[in-house]
């Protein structure tokens, strides 16, 4: 009996030693479950805050790549942003000047000012479209500028000039033709019967007839159906007197204040850099600018005339620099 007792408990110890090593298991693998879990919570909170990393960095470097644009509407960071884009791109500017003061010579044709030339440059040079949109290049002046950046920037990106005459198609520079795409016709007759595609422009140049109603019908076909994130728009003549005016001036400006896809306005308009029309920064900042220019072989030294907006010109001897600048969406 002793030794059957013995065996009956031997057993029974085993069996509970047992059933704990189970339970011991059993909890371990839970905990072990519990914390593989934790890592996947954690894991999908760090994939929910950053997509991809390659989407994080895409969206970064689109926010980083119109950064430029809000400093230069900026003008507590205008000037700085002014001589970076000098710094990075005005040696450039120095070699193509000469060349495009023959070339007006010859044309007869540039009536396009120095610092909006320079400055359309290097918006496309910064901002490295893919495909420009042009209206109207009249014989082409501010066409080559476009094409020289193009150029420079890639073996992809277009211009598309868009004019109700071809006089601009006789002057082109033949190494830029392959690049350059010329539509011959009415823009607005080409949109409303659905050949324009605007959905492909990631700039826009606008620079054809001056006057409100054609100004009313580009905002409202240009700009307020412009789906392409980040666009650059740079639009002739608008800030040319001291009273901000032009005569489409009106109608660009009344879009700027009420689009909701409108940001980033700066102009290099003596009358209002950078926009600021009743308290402009212009006598503080043109003679660093002209300053930077003749440093970059741009311009002659200009010594005590660094403030002069008329300071050594290129062809066209007006320099009050018009063009309005910004962005879209």
């Amino acid at each position: 009996k002793s030794q059957t007792n013995n065996c009956i408990m031997k057993k029974g110890q085993d069996s509970r030693n047992l059933r704990k090593g189970q339970a011991r298991n059993l909890i371990n693998s839970v905990r072990g479950l519990l914390g593989i879990l934790c890592l996947l919570q954690v894991a999908v909170i760090i994939s929910n805050s950053h997509p991809s990393t390659t989407t994080h960095h895409d969206e970064m470097a689109k926010n980083d790549s119109m950064l430029y644009m809000k400093n230069l509407a900026n003008g507590n960071t205008f000037l700085g942003e002014v001589e970076k884009l000098y710094r990075k791109y005005g040696s450039e500017i120095a070699a193509y000047r000469p060349e495009m003061k023959k070339w007006c010579q010859v044309v007869k044709s540039c009536k396009f000012g120095d610092y909006e030339a320079e400055m359309l440059y290097m918006l496309v040079r910064e901002h490295k479209p893919q495909n420009v949109f042009e209206m109207a290049p009249n014989r082409g002046y501010s066409s080559h500028w476009i094409l020289k950046a193009l150029h420079l920037n890639d073996q992809t990106s277009r211009l598309h000039s868009f004019d109700i005459h071809k006089n601009s198609v006789e002057h082109m520079n033949d190494k830029f033709r392959a690049r350059w795409v010329f539509t011959l016709g009415d823009y607005s007759k080409l949109y409303d019967s659905g050949e324009l595609d605007m959905d492909k422009f990631d700039f826009l140049f606008i620079d054809a007839l001056h006057e409100p109603e054609f100004a009313r019908g580009y905002c409202q076909r240009l700009f307020a159906n412009h789906k392409i994130k980040n666009t650059v728009v740079a639009i002739h003549d608008i800030v040319a007197d001291e009273r901000g005016g032009g005569r489409e001036s009106e109608e660009v400006y009344k879009y700027l204040a009420m689009a909701p896809n409108a940001q980033n306005v700066f102009t290099y308009s003596r009358f209002a850099m950078p926009n600021q029309l009743y308290r402009p920064q212009t006598e503080k900042f043109l003679p660093v600018i002209n300053k930077i220019r003749a440093d970059m072989g741009i311009v002659k030294p200009c010594g005590s005339d660094c403030g002069l907006h008329t300071h050594d010109m290129n062809y066209f001897e007006n320099n009050d620099a018009p063009t309005i600048f910004f962005t879209l969406n």
